[in-house]
């Protein structure tokens, strides 16, 4: 049973249900104990306020309630209402709360009106994507123990914030089909007015000529920021690269889910991609070998 809009917010809860076979979860069981339960605690938490924004139990105004007490919370002056354990843990791994906030802020974006789930440039959508993912990338790379303090630090920064569009582009493309049953589309609307795409095309799921060169296009430059991130691992040293390994699961898992929408032609209106256990085992090998 789902907890009520009240057992949420009095006080604030961070759900711990999660899959244990989904490929953040196989990625922090690269990290020694004490940072994998508090990696594990962290994705509790973007679960938990991703699965508001998401809720079709609650109202569009009582989900924005609900986001705004943790933004509230998360605010310095306000930490002894979060949770304990994830209290201590942001002390413990010395996270910035403005990151925190920026990711309740990003599924903030995600609330209200589906119709106005749209975003005119990809200027536009790149903040959400920064917001969603480079903003966890860059929490994750503070409890994978990564330093970012010195000189070669921006390296890791570059290397989260790229990574973390390009994934959620990637996540963006696998789920237009889903997304379009809510009456979201993360396209930007000036991409499908340059490729001759409708929104009705995109909410009928109605695939066409018109649509693959258009979610082609999307997939390009998800692997234009792909490559933007290698251009920065390339240039960590090699103690940055162990400790980044479980972000370099999700780059090989989504490059992977990337290729197979390509050799597809993107279709995405009719199946659901996914990495299949087999090789993401096989992709896991590779990434703790791999000495580049």
């Amino acid at each position: 049973m789902n907890p009520s809009p009240i057992e949420l917010r009095n006080p604030l809860k961070i759900s711990s249900a999660r899959q244990g076979g989904s490929n953040l979860v196989l990625g922090l069981f690269l990290l020694p104990g004490k940072r994998r339960r508090d990696a594990l605690l962290f994705s509790d938490f973007c679960r938990t306020v991703d699965d508001i924004a998401d809720s079709q139990e609650i109202t569009p105004e009582e989900k924005r309630d609900l986001l705004n007490d943790w933004l509230e919370a998360l605010k310095p002056d306000h930490g002894q209402s979060l949770p304990e354990g994830f209290r201590e843990m942001i002390a413990r791994r010395h996270l910035d709360c403005h990151l925190l906030e920026q990711i309740v802020q990003g599924m903030l974006m995600d609330v209200g009106d589906p119709e106005l789930c749209r975003y005119a440039t990809f200027q536009d959508l790149e903040i959400y994507c920064r917001r969603v993912a480079s903003a966890v990338g860059l929490t994750s790379v503070r409890i994978f123990g990564a330093k970012t303090s010195d000189a070669m630090g921006k390296d890791v920064e570059c290397y989260a914030e790229q990574l973390g569009i390009a994934l959620q582009l990637t996540n963006i493309l696998r789920d237009v089909a889903e997304d379009a049953s809510m009456g979201r589309i993360y396209i930007p609307l000036e991409d499908l007015e340059r490729f001759g795409v409708r929104q009705n095309d995109i909410l009928g799921c109605i695939p066409s000529p018109a649509m693959t060169h258009l979610l082609n296009h999307q997939a390009e430059r998800a692997d234009s920021f792909f490559a933007k991130a290698e251009l920065a691992w390339a240039e960590m040293t090699a103690n940055q690269r162990r400790l980044m390994l479980p972000a370099r699961l999700m780059s090989a898992l989504y490059r992977d889910l990337l290729l197979q929408m390509h050799r597809d032609r993107y279709d995405v209106f009719a199946k659901r991609y996914r990495v299949p256990t087999l090789r993401k085992l096989l992709l896991l090998l590779r990434v703790m070998t791999s000495r580049s």
